[in-house]
């Protein structure tokens, strides 16, 4: 391990653009409360077996790819804040990595609002990987431990409350690596575990505000963001237009064509009236992004279709059986099946 930082972050964002000024954010650096409380640890064999452990099982290096935007416009040089912090932590002198590890926990801090923990933990850690250096973020949420001390006969329960949870489905990664270079640290890994549901895409405060990045379009985050837009348009929509864009889930893996478009997949497969629900659930700066469809990865987040009646039934049912056992009639909402069964049981509530 080459560097290594811990800050204690409180979120900081409120409505006012532009947030705190540079110098009133560095005096507030000190104090617990109002931003980022911390600096740099002294990196030891424990330390860094306990995050390389975490790298794996958190399978961080096959994780979402994401590039780094510019925030100049782009005729300007490329230039991203984060990314020039992220430079001399991993090729400055000691006094540039600790300013630079600051600076990092104060924009984390002034990227989170009340909606995040009211205390968290960021750890950045920097190592050599191959011929040039690794920069990982990790963040973990504060988390009440109990603490139990047994003693002979008698027992004490207490609860330790500055503790952060290494495990956690709230904790966040973020990791970047290259050489000292114009294209180095352009490129990275994310990770939010919170955000299962929207098919692993990263918090906004997280991509958006924090890191300032945007998923790059590779074959996996591409499948992941088009079965959750899929998915969004199909539970927002009704009748025949749901049909319809049920008919493009099951068309689209199995069409020979291998590369799309968002807008191509609307032009193609829907309807001008049914184009608009799809594409407005898509940021219009990569409607036009061509991609490749993973089509293990998109037919096992959209192989079962689950129906709902009204009188409290539940049916789910593969794709291929719909039409065959499972008969829909979408003009007057109703659904009918004819199968075997094969066992029962009694829950407490329908499986989803």
């Amino acid at each position: 391990m080459h560097r290594a930082y811990a800050f204690q972050i409180s979120p900081r964002r409120t409505g006012r653009p532009g947030g705190l000024q540079l110098e009133k954010r560095k005096q507030e650096a000190t104090h617990p409360i109002l931003g980022a409380q911390g600096g740099r640890l002294e990196p030891n064999e424990e330390l860094w077996s306990v995050f390389s452990d975490l790298a794996g099982s958190s399978k961080l290096e096959g994780a979402s790819l994401v590039h780094l935007l510019s925030e100049d416009e782009p005729i300007e040089p490329f230039r991203n804040v984060l990314r020039e912090h992220l430079l001399r932590l991993a090729y400055g002198d000691d006094q540039s990595a600790v300013e630079s590890a600051q600076e990092i926990a104060l924009k984390l801090s002034m990227s989170m609002d009340q909606r995040s923990a009211k205390h968290s933990l960021l750890v950045i850690v920097v190592e050599p990987s191959g011929n040039v250096q690794r920069t990982t973020l990790w963040l973990f949420p504060q988390d009440d431990v109990f603490r139990l001390d047994v003693r002979g006969r008698s027992s004490k329960l207490s609860l330790l409350g500055d503790v952060f949870s290494k495990s956690s489905v709230w904790r966040k990664a973020a990791m970047f690596s290259g050489s000292d270079q114009a294209s180095g640290f352009r490129t990275g890994r994310v990770i939010d575990l919170q955000n299962r549901k929207s098919d692993d895409r990263a918090a906004d405060f997280w991509l958006k505000l924090f890191l300032n990045a945007t998923y790059a379009l590779d074959p996996k985050n591409a499948t992941a963001q088009l079965t959750g837009y899929l998915k969004d348009a199909f539970e927002c929509s009704e009748g025949s237009q749901r049909e319809q864009l049920y008919a493009t889930i099951v068309a689209l893996p199995r069409s020979p064509k291998k590369s799309w478009t968002f807008e191509q997949i609307a032009e193609q497969f829907l309807d001008n009236q049914n184009q608009e629900v799809f594409l407005n659930l898509i940021p219009e700066s990569v409607r036009s992004s061509s991609f490749q469809i993973d089509r293990d990865l998109f037919e096992s987040k959209l192989q079962v279709r689950v129906f709902e009646t009204i009188e409290g039934v539940w049916i789910s049912a593969p794709g291929e059986q719909i039409g065959k056992s499972v008969k829909l009639d979408s003009k007057l909402g109703r659904i009918r099946f004819e199968g075997t069964v094969k066992r029962q049981s009694i829950k407490s509530r329908h499986v989803k």
